[in-house]
């Protein structure tokens, strides 16, 4: 009878994989001046003229309309409208209609899933009290589901107004340039909290995030846009939801990862404490139903198709594993592991598990360091970080695959540490929870790209290198928190350095 079960096992279907939630659906209220093509670039991945994001901030802009992305991103639709500044009743009766409307949609793919409030980082703007009635009961009253950021846009503009009432007197008392852009850093922070944020303290519940985004090249303006992924992500609790800005987003390549680890699972059972293929499916049918899943999640600009080519999968798995595991591999992929005469009979449950988890976090941590070569890879707790790849900013291209195949094969890509993290786990003997293959997954990719970091400094422009600056941050907050009035103040090392007015 079991045997009969196992038999009947199938794979759901990929194209049936985000069908729940095709595309992640954002409101963004804000308006020209504090709401900028960057947060839709660098967050979504989609480049659009200025002009264009200018105009669905405009009065008359049809809220129900989506931002025309011209194909650059299928997972992701975005409304726009004004924010509530200007005391427009009429226009914020619009907003709260149409968040009424959408919440009530049968299809969860049409509801509004989140909702980006943009505001510009300026000392004089205050908060409209169409602002407060909406933070306050507005928005709860009409779509109390529906979570909401606090944006605020052109941080880097606030800071350079610091820079020039600090930062000349500092640097003609001799400290030098990265001293002053720590402490820069910290005092705008400061600044920040007393002059701009603490005017929306009264309106905001406790789980409404607020993030400050900036639009300069610099490192500190890159990991703006990280947190505003992160912070997003944070809100969601819908797992469908969830998956579906996994995919729209391609800003970190660290989620995407996330997610395919726990999508992984569903090829995996805990049967008496061992984590255990699922009996009654053959790798041949995993190994392609995972791959065309994962390429949905990391959802990468793939304008020729490369990524559907059949070959795909055969020669990520061949640039992965090593002389003596490819046999394996090849005749999984070929032959059933219960067929007469495959060298498949003579794995053990055990060694057919941690085979197929192998096989499925090369997939994962192959696609991963081809998304490295379009999006910015969060620094995270290490000490680099990646920028796109200027040549090709978006686009993938069967070079750019096989230069990375290639990477894998001479192993750059730390694949000799992710498989080795996986064949000495523990899982495949003391395992309660399939969540624990995830976390599996996920330190392996995790492992191989401390391993692979360096190598890529080493090719090219793709990572910046960043020193450890602990003792000067602890001195840089030091100085920030312990100046409290006017007047002139000396350093531990002598100098004496102007306060802010």
């Amino acid at each position: 009878m079991t045997e009969t079960m196992n038999a009947m096992v199938t794979l759901a279907p990929p194209e049936e994989f985000l069908s729940a939630c095709p595309k992640f659906r954002i409101l963004v209220l804000g308006n020209p001046e504090s709401t900028k093509q960057l947060l839709f670039s660098e967050v979504f991945g989609v480049d659009i003229e200025k002009r264009l994001v200018a105009d669905v901030f405009e009065p008359g802009h049809d809220i129900d309309k989506e931002l025309h992305l011209q194909g650059q991103n299928s997972r992701l639709a975005v409304h726009a409208s004004p924010n509530f500044l200007s005391g427009d009743q009429e226009a914020y009766e619009r907003v709260l209609d149409f968040l009424k409307i959408r919440s009530a949609a049968p299809k969860l793919e049409d509801h509004i899933h989140c909702i980006w409030y943009c505001v510009a980082s300026e000392e004089s703007r205050g908060v409209g009290e169409l602002e407060k009635r909406f933070f306050l009961n507005g928005l709860a009253q009409i779509s109390p589901h529906v979570p909401i950021v606090l944006v605020f846009s052109k941080y880097e503009e606030f800071m350079a107004k610091v820079a020039l009432e600090w930062s000349k007197g500092a640097n003609e008392r001799g400290l030098s340039k990265i001293a002053v852009g720590h402490i820069l850093r910290d005092l705008s922070g400061k600044r920040f909290e007393q002059d701009i944020a603490s005017k929306w303290d009264g309106f905001l519940s406790a789980n409404i995030p607020r993030v400050c985004v900036s639009s300069d090249d610099e490192d500190d303006d890159n990991r703006s846009f990280e947190q505003l992924t992160l912070s997003t992500l944070a809100t969601l609790r819908d797992t469908n939801v969830r998956y579906a800005f996994a995919a729209a987003q391609r800003h970190s390549a660290s989620i995407s990862t996330q997610f395919c680890a726990d999508a992984a699972t569903a090829y995996f059972e805990v049967d008496t404490n061992h984590a255990r293929k699922i009996h009654g499916v053959d790798m041949r049918d995993i190994l392609p139903n995972f791959l065309a899943k994962a390429i949905q999640i990391f959802n990468m600009r793939d304008v020729p198709s490369s990524l559907t080519d059949p070959s795909l999968l055969s020669r990520i798995i061949d640039a992965t594993f090593g002389r003596n595991q490819k046999p394996l591999l090849a005749e999984s992929l070929r032959r059933s592991g219960t067929e007469s005469g495959t060298i498949l009979l003579n794995l053990s449950p055990h060694e057919r598990a941690v085979l197929l988890t192998q096989a499925l976090a090369g997939i994962i941590l192959f696609l991963h360091m081809l998304a490295d070569t379009q999006w910015p890879q969060p620094a995270g707790d290490s000490n680099h970080y990646t920028y796109r790849d200027p040549s090709s900013p978006y686009t993938l291209t069967p070079r750019t695959i096989a230069r990375e195949l290639e990477e894998t094969r001479d192993g750059s890509t730390g694949k000799k540490e992710l498989l080795e993290t996986i064949e000495a786990s523990t899982i495949f003997t003391e395992c309660n929870l399939k969540q624990e293959v995830t976390e599996l997954i996920r330190g392996a990719v995790a492992q191989a790209e401390k391993v692979e970091s360096p190598h890529r400094h080493m090719r090219g422009p793709r990572n910046l290198v960043v020193e450890d600056d602990s003792e000067l941050q602890e001195f840089s907050m030091s100085f920030v928190n312990d100046h409290r009035g006017p007047g002139d103040v000396v350093l531990p090392c002598g100098l004496t350095i102007l306060p802010l007015n």
